[in-house]
């Protein structure tokens, strides 16, 4: 298959994957879980059972050398961690719908970072782009917009901020790793670094709910080693930018679940938003030329 046309495909999927974190985190939250317990199970659970399948089927995929265990370890915990903690700040502070909107301003941070600090300029058409899908993202999360807590606002951009760093120096320093390895050390250290900064209660895992416990496997697998280990094959494939772009297929997810399992429902201005993000995610992967990724896939 394709390099480009395999990286599209794997962004896509974890897409997907992270656009179920609502769900899943609102059954948690309403179930009475702390943000806390949540991040900490979520982690601490997507390691444990990483772990246990690489050293069952693939016991030769969890080596890492020095160097690129320092560099997940840093992904790990001022990447992830950090993402997670400043983005459920901000949820906790604002709306859900203002909160959202100031995550999914990291494509716009992804581009202009990459734009000054690395050799992938930004085209004109990928501007545009970028903008039309910005547009239609707008129409999309727009509704209630309440803030709590001023200084949530500037988590909901360290967030945005913060995820744009941890996809371009993923980019650029571990192209030459197996993504699941590298999924492996990453989700492993910021699960240490939310456990000790949020000290949850391991030893009541057991008293769980059904719904609490479904939700931590939910969250574990479906919204952090499948998506997690997907966006880094994709890193390896295509341009920081676009795997930034592509990623706008998450709000499209988290919306339309949101219709189908709650019952949400989506109105014409958010439908149009859905389709205008479409369009512009379409024509500017037809639009970019194959030679203007640096990143390389990994050879099996």
């Amino acid at each position: 298959m394709n390099p480009r046309l395999r990286g599209s495909i794997e962004i896509s999927i974890a897409s997907v994957g992270f656009g179920f974190l609502g769900i899943f985190g609102k059954w948690a939250f309403e179930s009475g879980m702390s943000v806390g317990e949540v991040l900490s199970y979520r982690f601490t659970l997507a390691a444990v059972l990483l772990w246990i399948f690489l050293l069952l089927f693939r016991p030769t995929w969890v080596r890492l050398n020095l160097r690129q265990t320092i560099i997940a370890a840093l992904l790990g915990i001022f990447g992830y961690a950090f993402f997670s903690t400043l983005y459920f700040t901000a949820v906790d502070g604002l709306s859900i719908t203002l909160a959202a909107l100031l995550l999914y301003t990291y494509p716009f941070w992804v581009n202009v970072f990459s734009h000054f600090f690395t050799q992938d300029k930004i085209s004109r058409k990928e501007a545009l782009c970028l903008v039309a899908a910005s547009s239609g993202l707008v129409l999309l999360l727009w509704g209630h917009i309440e803030v709590k807590n001023i200084w949530a606002i500037a988590a909901g951009l360290g967030a945005a901020i913060s995820y744009a760093i941890y996809v371009l120096l993923s980019a650029r320093l571990q192209k030459n790793v197996r993504p699941i390895t590298s999924a492996l050390y990453v989700i492993t250290f910021g699960a240490l670094a939310l456990s000790l900064f949020h000290h949850p209660h391991f030893d009541q895992i057991k008293n769980l709910s059904t719904i609490q416990a479904s939700s931590i496997l939910g969250l574990a697998l479906v919204c952090t080693i499948i998506p997690l280990t997907m966006e880094l094959a994709a890193l390896q494939k295509l341009k920081s930018t676009e795997v930034a772009l592509l990623m706008m297929i998450e709000p499209i997810t988290a919306a339309l679940m949101g219709a189908l399992i709650f019952g949400e429902r989506l109105t014409g201005v958010q439908l149009i938003g859905a389709l205008i993000i479409g369009v512009a995610l379409v024509i500017n992967t037809l639009a970019t030329r194959p030679e203007k990724s640096n990143n390389q896939p990994l050879n099996p």
